[in-house]
């Protein structure tokens, strides 16, 4: 076989599936290609994307607020998590978790992590979040609570943080 045929035969074969690919309704049975009406209609896909929020920090006891900051949360599909906030960088490593349906429609549930840092730099330990979360019917605003404990370097607790969130989904271009 000659080059040219080599090539020929090369390129044909990287071809075909793209060729199928172009056909009607080749794309809507391929698995993991995004489709946002699939996701909307699908329950356990709704929570997916990036979400601007606020989160207050409570009093645990009271209830009262006493601050709000803001976060930025990326759902990803398949449940992985990420975030950040609006806190100093130097204070913490980046936000990382998992997040699941609950199987009610619209309630969901994560866990995070994060290391934490003093003001000099050195590890101050690790902050665990757990999280509930409702979205609404359209699935682009939630409301939640959140429960922390932050541990020293050593695992041991040192303190409980409560809080409640509200977020909206930031929409795709």
């Amino acid at each position: 076989m000659n080059t040219l045929t080599r090539i020929t035969t090369a390129l044909v074969c990287m071809a075909t599936p793209l060729l199928a690919l172009a056909q009607p309704g080749a794309m809507q049975s391929l698995p993991g290609v995004d489709d946002l009406w699939e996701a909307a209609s699908i329950p356990e896909r709704r929570m997916e994307g990036l979400w601007d929020e606020h989160v207050t920090i409570r009093n645990c006891k009271t209830g009262a607020a006493l601050m709000t900051l803001r976060a930025t949360n990326l759902f990803i599909r398949g449940g992985a998590l990420t975030a950040t906030n609006a806190a100093p960088p130097m204070s913490a490593s980046p936000t990382y978790g998992q997040w699941w349906h609950e199987g009610q429609g619209i309630n969901f549930g994560a866990k995070m992590r994060f290391f934490r840092f003093n003001p000099d730099g050195s590890y101050a330990g690790i902050r665990e979040i757990s999280r509930e979360i409702t979205l609404d019917e359209d699935a682009n605003m939630l409301t939640g609570t959140i429960d922390a404990q932050d541990y020293d370097t050593n695992d041991n607790l040192i303190q409980v943080i409560c809080a409640t969130e509200t977020g909206n989904r930031v929409q795709s271009p």
